[in-house]
């Protein structure tokens, strides 16, 4: 039975590293908050046992664990499924939630017809949004711009816009936008039932702009909160970055494939896809070529979070070391 005008907050974890154990008090300081259900897709055996304690030590959090590594909008859906509340929050393991945030979600969510899905200004850590927060739809034109960077030829063509607008003058009220990010993202437990959840075929990234696009193509709103303004540390992992890049790349191939080869010509779709492939193989090789100068195994985020002191929340005699949090291949939930 789902709790009245309650929120359920869904975390999804994957050897995130110690930015988890910030994130998860930053949801639990939140009032209106019903709980918070985490998934574990595949922690070391250390930060497994300290969400265990946590989830015994308070009955608002809940831990999902036994099902492997499904993949990050899987293990959303598997969230969505075991919450109570009426609206759900998906928070990305490594953002913090500023004090008032699900406060202020609930409160332009009852004032706003259904269905809606609700987004916000991800702040970089020195306060500046963060790309991806807000973006254009993402069409075959915009994919196409985005992957070859089409706009830096023509910067005043109205008809070449960039995907993400983080660098763009931001609204200053509640405004409706194409995509918000999935890292922070807010709505009714009913509508994300209405439209199936995640799709499950994106393993890693684009799922929330798919779910974006299904919300608006189902009659729904798309809306961008740019008073409530979570930290979000990203790549807070040791996952290869090719790796990711590689999730980007498919994710992108899928969604073109999946919304756009009805609409449009097989030719333009084809284009599209080379163009993003060009990009996946521009972007490893440049990644490839930074580690090897660098002599840089992928990394440096988490000790960057270790320097930020977020710590393990306080569970009695948990026992666990910074060393022990970081384990030897973590990764996050989304934003690895």
């Amino acid at each position: 039975m789902r709790a009245s005008g309650l929120v359920s907050a869904v975390m999804v974890t994957y050897r995130t590293g110690p930015a988890l154990f910030g994130a998860i008090d930053a949801v639990r300081g939140q009032a209106g908050l019903a709980e918070l259900v985490l998934v574990d897709n595949g922690n070391p055996e250390p930060v497994r046992a300290t969400l265990k304690r946590l989830e015994a030590s308070e009955d608002r959090v809940r831990l999902l664990t036994g099902h492997g590594n499904v993949g990050y909008a899987a293990a959303c859906n598997l969230g969505a499924g075991a919450a109570r509340g009426d609206y759900l929050l998906f928070v990305n393991p490594d953002c913090l939630l500023p004090a008032g945030a699900i406060a202020q979600f609930l409160a332009v969510a009852r004032r706003t017809p259904r269905p809606a899905v609700l987004g916000c200004r991800l702040s970089n850590p020195d306060g500046t949004e963060q790309r991806g927060s807000r973006r254009e739809a993402l069409t075959p034109r915009t994919g196409l711009v985005e992957a070859l960077r089409l706009d830096r030829l023509a910067p005043d063509n109205p008809r070449i816009v960039r995907l993400n607008q983080h660098d763009r003058p931001a609204p200053e009220e509640v405004a409706d936008v194409p995509v918000v990010s999935g890292a922070c993202l807010f709505l009714a437990a009913r509508d994300f039932q209405a439209l199936d959840g995640f799709d499950e075929g994106y393993f890693l990234h684009v799922d929330d702009i798919d779910f974006c696009f299904r919300m608006r193509k189902a009659g729904g709103r798309v809306l961008f909160l740019p008073q409530v303004r979570p930290v979000h540390y990203r790549s807070t992992s040791r996952a290869h970055p090719v790796f990711v890049e590689w999730c980007k790349t498919r994710g992108f191939l899928r969604y073109f494939r999946k919304n756009f080869s009805d609409s449009h010509s097989r030719f333009v779709i084809l284009l599209t896809n080379l163009a993003v492939c060009l990009r996946f193989v521009v972007r490893a090789g440049w990644l490839t070529l930074r580690g090897l100068l660098r002599r840089d195994v992928p990394g440096d985020s988490q000790r960057r979070a270790r320097g930020q002191g977020l710590k393990a929340p306080g569970v009695a005699g948990d026992g666990v070391s910074g060393k022990d949090l970081v384990g030897p291949s973590s990764t996050t939930g989304r934003s690895v």
